[in-house]
């Protein structure tokens, strides 16, 4: 074998090995990064696990709110019913755009009635979701409005039966 043979096998076996080490690192490499999903997959069944977690304590959290907001719209219902009124038209004093002028003063007229029909509880219950919506970020006491008027929407539908029908009234 000549001198040229020998330097050309040891170029080839030169671009083999170099190969052979690419291939070794390369695969090192995939080794590394199917490791690294393996422990991001396990990573993110943690976190769903942890966000399912979350989510059923939020309901359980939801569901005491929901109590407590019944505890107080009875509480105001039987004993704070003027207290509540006169801090709805506190609260309405601050309703500009999108309430309406003519949508405060109604609202207004229907929390100083007693004795609502069934359309008004139902009216005061909707202008009240209203002025919850555009006004909770703006004031915290807005569930105040909205309170009262599901008590009383409540109290007219049990004033009414079940039905939600009121009494026919007599002929004259």
């Amino acid at each position: 074998m000549d001198y040229i043979s020998i330097g050309l096998l040891v170029a080839v076996l030169g671009v083999v090995v170099s190969t052979l080490s690419l291939v070794v690192n390369l695969m090192r490499s995939v080794s590394d990064l199917t490791r690294s999903v393996g422990d991001l997959r396990e990573r993110i069944t943690r976190v769903e696990d942890g966000i399912e977690r979350l989510g059923e304590g939020l309901g359980r959290l939801a569901n005491a709110i929901n109590g407590v907001g019944e505890a107080i719209v009875d509480y105001l219902g039987s004993r704070g019913a003027t207290y509540l009124k006169s801090d709805i038209k506190r609260l309405t004093s601050i309703a500009t755009n999108p309430f309406t002028e003519a949508e405060r003063k109604r609202l207004l007229e229907l929390v100083d009635k007693d004795d609502l029909t069934l359309e008004e509880a139902e009216e005061l219950h909707n202008l009240a979701r209203k002025f919850y919506r555009e006004y909770i970020e703006k004031t915290p006491d807005a569930w105040k409005v909205l309170y009262y008027a599901a008590a009383k929407h409540g109290e007219v539908l049990r004033k009414h039966g079940a039905s939600g029908k009121q009494p026919s009234q007599p002929s004259t």
